[in-house]
């Protein structure tokens, strides 16, 4: 349970770098996309309004195209460039373009339409859009698979078209492929975020597994030598009598074997799956209060419970035991000011809610530190016999059981609550995970 907690972790810190690299990626691709897309379109967009400008120039001085007659002075005009001389982009786009126009009199009534070269729309189909784009009221723009410029004359108003099927096809077209190979390369690009992930979350889990593997061998190491010491120092108190200094030894060995039982307590819950069994939890908590009553009388504090009965739920008796006890002797060690110890428990959505809470304030920064190893939120509490790893083992203990801890300071108190899933709750999850499999 413990390895596959810790496997959990890491797999959660592998999800969010990949989740971050892609999500970084698909809005960079996102944003180049759209900003490609934007400006060619309006690079495009001006050039088509730049030939229909010159279309309706053309217009005002010669008239409707196709009624004109062309000279042979024209014909020499508009025929192609000599070869020694390579055609001007923008004067070969134009020649190559299709351009229709409808003319409306004063009274809006169409009397002179240039059909083009082609015979792709009718004069009614051309005469209806003019008229539909008249409706608009605006002077350019695009309307359907044509670019519009509408020229108002004294005498006329012209409405110039010019066919843009082939330009949008082929925007569409570079916009498709361009999601296509970017769909590719997000596929690829997923592939490596999930390597260099686990390439960046390896040396973490190398230097966790042996910080715990530390642990473990530091606690049977100290656990002998201190006990040697400790026994020698109540045999030389028997033979010589008490003094200061076998005190003082009694006392600073009594302390490191406190820290070496909490220290190989928290490894055990680590790494060992906790045996599960059916309890009365509402008789556990309160089994697990009742040794403080007199710790709170020393404190001239009282001790309010709120303990509904009859929760059970699975779990380990002797992790539940310790998880209270470790909740109770923080509540007490660190109350500040007057007030009582508040214990509660009831049942809500399939949880068992345990809260414990005591007169103090913790810093809003200490509050998501509270649960690492060896962090003590006031310094100066050296000697009160507490190392900084109660509410480490204490979330280590909840997590065992699928269960949450959390803090919170309101109105001059600190509370500590923790949520346990019963049974009912607990096969609802165990179904979830069979399904996911």
């Amino acid at each position: 349970m413990g390895k596959e907690r810790q496997r959990s972790a890491f797999q959660r810190s592998r999800r969010q770098i990949v989740a971050v690299i892609m999500v970084v990626f698909l809005l960079l691709f996102a944003v180049t996309l759209a900003a490609i897309y934007f400006l060619s379109y309006q690079e495009l967009y001006q050039d088509n309004q730049d030939m229909l400008e010159t279309y309706v120039e053309q217009y005002r001085e010669n008239g409707n195209p196709s009624e004109v007659q062309p000279t042979e002075e024209s014909r020499q005009e508009d025929s192609p460039p000599e070869r020694d001389e390579p055609p001007d982009h923008d004067s070969t786009r134009y020649l190559l373009s299709s351009f229709y126009s409808v003319a409306f009199d004063g009274e809006g009534q169409p009397f002179s339409v240039d059909m083009g070269d082609g015979t792709l729309y009718t004069e009614s189909q051309l005469s209806g859009v003019a008229e539909a784009i008249l409706g608009k009221s605006q002077s350019q723009g695009t309307y359907g698979n044509f670019v519009y410029c509408v020229d108002a004359e004294d005498a006329y108003t012209l409405v110039v078209l010019m066919d843009n099927t082939l330009v949008s096809d082929s925007f569409t077209t570079l916009f498709r492929n361009a999601l296509l190979l970017g769909a590719v390369m997000v596929a690829v690009l997923f592939l490596c975020a999930v390597g260099l992930a686990r390439w960046i979350i390896q040396p973490l889990e190398e230097s966790d597994r042996r910080q715990r593997q530390f642990l473990s061998d530091a606690g049977h190491e100290l656990k002998t030598p201190v006990s040697v010491v400790e026994a020698n120092a109540e045999l030389l108190e028997r033979e010589i009598g008490a003094n200061k200094w076998l005190s003082n030894i009694r006392s600073e060995t009594g302390r490191m074997a406190g820290l070496v039982s909490e220290l190989l307590t928290l490894v055990r819950a680590e790494r060992e799956a906790p045996q599960m069994e059916p309890l009365d939890f509402s008789r556990l908590v309160l089994g697990g209060v009742l040794p403080f009553e007199g710790v709170a009388f020393e404190q001239s504090r009282t001790l309010e419970e709120q303990i509904d009965e009859h929760i059970t739920l699975p779990g380990n008796p002797g992790q539940l035991s310790r998880l209270v006890s470790i909740l109770m002797d923080n509540a007490l060690s660190h109350s500040e000011g007057a007030g009582s110890i508040a214990i509660a428990l009831h049942q809500e959505r399939g949880e068992a809610v345990l809260t414990v809470s005591n007169p103090g304030f913790i810093p809003e920064g200490d509050r998501t530190e509270i649960f690492t190893r060896f962090f003590r939120s006031d310094a100066n509490r050296s000697g009160t016999g507490h190392y900084g790893l109660g509410l480490t083992i204490a979330q280590t203990i909840v997590a065992a059981h699928q269960g949450e801890i959390q803090v919170a300071c309101s109105h001059g108190r600190v509370a500590f609550t923790v949520r346990l899933p019963t049974g009912e709750k607990k096969r609802r999850r165990a179904g979830t995970r069979q399904r996911q499999r």
